[in-house]
C-alpha cells in the first residue's frame, strides 16, 4: 500500500525482538480466525494442502515434478503416507 500508510492494516502479531511488546509493522492479510497476519507470521502460507488434489497441484509447481503426470504424483503421495 505505497502512498497510503495511514490506511495500511498491520499484522496483529507481536515481534520477538521487542520481547512481545511491540506489534509487527508488516501488511496484514485477513485470516479465517478474524486476525490479520503478515507473511512472516503465517498469513501467506500455501504449504498446508489438505485434499489429495491440492497436494498434487502443490507438487506440480516444483521444478523436479514438472514432467510428471497426476497419476505418478498421486501414487507417490499415497506411498509416502503409507510409510509414515
Amino acid at each position: 500500500m505505497v502512498g497510503r500508510p495511514l490506511h495500511k492494516i498491520f499484522c496483529q502479531s507481536m515481534t520477538r525482538g521487542s520481547h512481545y511488546t511491540v506489534q509487527c509493522r508488516c501488511k496484514g492479510n485477513l485470516m479465517k480466525s478474524g486476525f490479520y497476519r503478515c507473511k512472516f507470521h503465517g498469513g501467506a502460507s500455501d504449504w498446508n494442502a489438505k485434499t489429495l488434489q491440492g497436494k498434487i497441484n502443490a507438487l506440480k509447481n516444483l521444478k523436479q515434478n514438472k514432467h510428471k503426470t497426476d497419476e505418478e504424483l498421486k501414487l507417490w503421495i499415497l506411498n509416502k503416507q503409507k510409510q509414515s
